[in-house]
């Protein structure tokens, strides 16, 4: 009982410490008085946070004898590899707890907050600039942090302020580079943001495309027009689509729209008319559509939507930890335990649909930056937002928080199909490269892991090569990632948004994803038939047929319609899915 005291005076005093020396130039000698008086009434919670960790109680002292000297502006530039000023993420603090906010930014955030700068986890506040910003600062050692994106060196430097310093120069490194192709990131899934912020944003972040997704949530459809934002340029492209959702059937993201699907707001009532009804809309208009958050949110309807080939990609990394088990609807998802998002889309595509992962953040807060969860499409040609969807839709693609991630199989690429003897083996090769931390780099064949390589420490780098032998048609695909058993027993609740207290991972240090996250990276297949046999898994199709009668189940007993002839509809077009199913098992 004591030592959980002691843990709870210590995280409490950390936390009003850090916040209070974040604002402290904000505040007048008055509340400086109360403040005293507040730490009367918490003495014992002072005094043992003190000797848990006394740099918290020095830095308030410092601080207030740093803001009695004369703070100075100094002018700080943020360059590129090639010397040329650039968008970028900045933080500037002193013992890691101070935060000088630059000038015309605000100090305090508010967490509901769509666009703008940003705080990340350990209450670390980032401020989003254009090739440099004005700040003013004590005369002492100062740590600058400056992050760019995922290709970009993390920059972090101690700089001390003398009298003679009126200008800082950064030039970032860029560490990485893709060895052919043309790739380019995009994030899928955006909220409550302008597109002159996203602007800002994706440049700072590295980002080539944004989905800024109306709904019945927000308040911008007069900001749709069908077309590329007038704001955006050729290598920034910014598009006003539409996030259509039923919370029991599930959400879709409709990309590449020329006219909005209704109704938009608010939410339906019923689950009535069903998602596929909107996909024929999208499609008919040339759009693209992703069954959004599948991981965290298949609902009623995914697989029934998939097996009828009305989406065409499903939003894997996207605010949920894949390696979870879906947090919504998941009363229908049968043996839930055993059945994270990732395995869910596995065995969609052991029953031979070639169904690819896309990526995006659903950012709706400051706390999430704009392209955490990202998917970079490799796009033949010009690139071009039609272009680019062209490779989501084809799965020329990978899904990321951080890492790169190459896979081969015999030279053919993610999306790719190959068609190869009984006795015919192949050589798969599959690379990456990751600042963050990672432990197993593996690849996959059907769901099962054939070959793993472990991370080093301090590893940024790594290669795994194999000859494998299908024997039966298969999908082959690499992933990476870091293990989170160390964050689970630190207490971090992976399936609880970081803003109603999910916990901090290294991963959301540098980048704000909606739930905890570390780092992860996955390719979409890469499709083996052996002698133009299709790709099939007898046990993975009876799985979506338990599913779409729980759905059937659930529908019937609790479903909401405006009519018994619209109940009726509705499970009939979920008997068709079980038919597509019962086809596939044969």
């Amino acid at each position: 009982m004591i030592y959980k005291l002691f843990r709870f005076t210590h995280y409490y005093c950390k936390e009003i410490a850090s916040e209070n020396l974040e604002r402290i130039t904000m505040y007048s000698l008055k509340k400086m008085i109360r403040l005293k008086k507040l730490a009367g009434v918490f003495l014992f919670i002072f005094f043992c946070a003190f000797v848990a960790q006394a740099k918290y109680i020095q830095g308030f002292k410092h601080l207030i004898n740093v803001n009695r000297a004369v703070q100075k502006k100094i002018v700080v530039q943020i360059l590129d590899e090639y010397g040329s000023p650039t968008a970028a993420r900045i933080r500037v603090s002193e013992q890691d707890s101070i935060y000088y906010t630059p000038v015309a930014h605000k100090v305090d955030l508010k967490l509901d907050e769509g666009g703008g700068d940003v705080i990340l986890d350990y209450n670390r506040k980032f401020a989003y600039v254009d090739g440099g910003c004005e700040i003013s600062l004590p005369p002492t050692d100062i740590r600058f942090e400056v992050i760019k994106g995922y290709a970009y060196h993390l920059f972090d430097s101690i700089i001390h302020i003398s009298s003679g310093v009126d200008s800082i120069k950064i030039q970032l490194k860029k560490w990485f580079e893709f060895g052919a192709g043309e790739w380019y990131g995009g994030d899928c899934h955006v909220h409550f943001i302008d597109a002159v912020t996203a602007l800002l944003e994706m440049k700072a972040e590295d980002l080539n495309v944004c989905n800024i997704l109306t709904s019945d949530p927000t308040s911008d459809q007069d900001r749709f027009s069908g077309a590329l934002d007038p704001v955006s340029d050729s290598v920034h492209l910014i598009y006003v689509n539409q996030e259509y959702r039923e919370d029991r059937l599930g959400h879709l993201n409709l990309l590449n729209l020329k006219r909005l699907v209704t109704p938009v707001k608010t939410m339906r009532e019923y689950q009535y008319p069903l998602n596929i009804k909107a996909c024929d809309e999208v499609h008919e208009q040339g759009g693209h559509v992703s069954w959004a958050h599948f991981a965290a949110w298949p609902g009623l309807e995914g697989p029934l939507a998939v097996v009828l080939k009305k989406v065409d990609a499903v939003e894997m990394l996207s605010t949920i930890d894949p390696f979870c088990e879906p947090i919504f609807v998941s009363d229908v998802v049968p043996d839930l335990r055993m059945n994270t998002g990732l395995s869910l889309w596995y065995r969609l595509l052991n029953c031979g649909l070639k169904i690819p992962a896309t990526a995006g953040t659903d950012k709706m807060t400051n706390m999430v930056t704009v392209g955490a969860n990202r998917v970079y499409a490799l796009v033949h040609g010009v690139f071009t937002y039609q272009s680019w969807i062209d490779a989501l839709n084809t799965g020329r693609s990978f899904i990321t928080n951080s890492p790169f991630l190459i896979c081969r199989a015999d030279n053919k690429m993610p999306g790719d199909e190959m068609n190869i003897g009984r006795k015919n083996s192949v050589k798969i090769v599959t690379e990456m490269w990751s600042q963050l931390p990672v432990d197993r780099l593996e690849i996959i064949s059907n769901g099962k892991v054939i070959a793993e390589k472990i991370i080093e420490k301090g590893q940024h780098y790594a290669k795994l090569e194999i000859e494998y032998r299908p024997g039966k048609s298969v999908w082959i695909a690499a992933r990476v990632h870091q293990y989170n058993q160390d964050d689970t027993r630190d207490g971090v609740s992976f399936t609880q948004r970081r803003d109603f207290g999910g916990g901090p991972t290294l991963l959301n240090k540098y980048y704000g994803t909606m739930r905890p996250e570390t780092a992860f990276a996955h390719t979409n297949p890469i499709y083996i038939t052996i002698n133009k046999k299709p790709i099939r898994s007898k046990e993975d199709a009876a799985y979506f047929i338990k599913y779409l009668h729980n759905s059937i189940s659930w529908l019937q007993r609790s479903g909401r319609f405006p009519s018994e002839q619209a109940r009726q509809e509705t499970v009939s077009a979920f008997k068709q899915g079980i038919t597509e199913f019962m086809k596939l098992a044969k």
